[in-house]
């Protein structure tokens, strides 16, 4: 039976958990390093979780699972819905995470779930690490029963011409994942032009949009006049809050977040 580590649940929005821990050195404690596997680097770049393969059975990750090797002492990630940030110990061999904060998003899709508990069960275990490929942009990490989580470097996407697909909602400070019925209603593109098309889960429209400092700043949003109901109708009334004015910005790798001031957010993934 696996049993998660040490770990504390944070009833968080579904953003990076970038600022839940900070590392820092003082006296003689040893301060946080770079590690390399192969001669290439593995801390400070963003590995796309592409799959987990169990019992000889290969699972394909939901898109937004990722692990960053922030140094050789913390490792963060998302498992596929839930966001993570672990202590860690990294090494050009191994890779063994302690105790983290996990993200409590209600995660609807059952597969989606499913996959969390075998990639989060994977990574208690203390595995081995191994470079592939010529360029050694693939990871492969690898349980002492033989499951492996195969990892490929994956540069963050781009705002700008990307067509960004809605996973998640945060309202009210509760963060879930889209019910699978739900799934592929909502999407963003920002265009070069200054201005976005959205797809707001039944309606569909465009607004000028303003990108500086971390922020992106949206005009008067113009939609159609649809009528919208059930889970549809919970995705256009978040995004239409979320496209209301002023909202902070995180990519990292295929993921992107947008936040409200009043913590209203939208989790989208690059649609491949």
């Amino acid at each position: 039976m696996f049993t998660q580590r040490s770990t504390r649940a944070l009833f968080a929005a579904a953003l990076p958990l970038a600022a839940l821990v900070t590392v820092t050195a003082c006296g003689n404690e040893k301060a946080p390093g770079s590690v390399k596997v192969g001669g290439a680097p593995v801390t400070g770049v963003h590995w796309t979780v592409e799959s987990v393969t169990v019992n000889g059975t290969t699972t394909k990750a939901p898109g937004g699972a990722y692990l960053e090797f922030v140094s050789d002492e913390r490792v963060r990630g998302n498992y596929g819905c839930n966001h993570f940030d672990a202590e860690a110990q990294v090494t050009a061999d191994t890779v063994d995470l302690g105790k983290s904060d996990t993200t409590l998003m209600l995660c609807e899709d059952k597969d989606q779930r499913a996959f969390e508990k075998t990639l989060a069960r994977a990574l208690a275990d203390k595995n081995t690490i191994k470079a592939e490929g010529a360029k050694h942009d693939r990871l492969l990490l690898t349980r002492p029963n033989g499951d492996t989580v195969t990892l490929a470097e994956r540069r963050d996407a781009e705002l700008v011409g990307t067509t960004w697909t809605v996973t998640g909602l945060t309202s009210d400070g509760v963060a879930q994942s889209l019910p699978k019925a739900a799934q592929d209603r909502a999407r963003l593109v920002f265009g070069k032009d200054g201005r976005v098309s959205a797809r707001l889960g039944c309606n569909s429209g465009g607004a000028k949009a303003t990108v500086k400092d971390g922020h992106i700043t949206f005009g008067r949003l113009v939609t159609t006049k649809m009528g919208c109901f059930g889970a549809a109708a919970d995705i256009e009334r978040t995004m239409r809050n979320v496209l209301d004015g002023k909202a902070s910005y995180a990519i990292q790798g295929d993921s992107l977040t947008l936040k409200t001031p009043d913590g209203t957010g939208i989790g989208l993934t690059a649609r491949k």
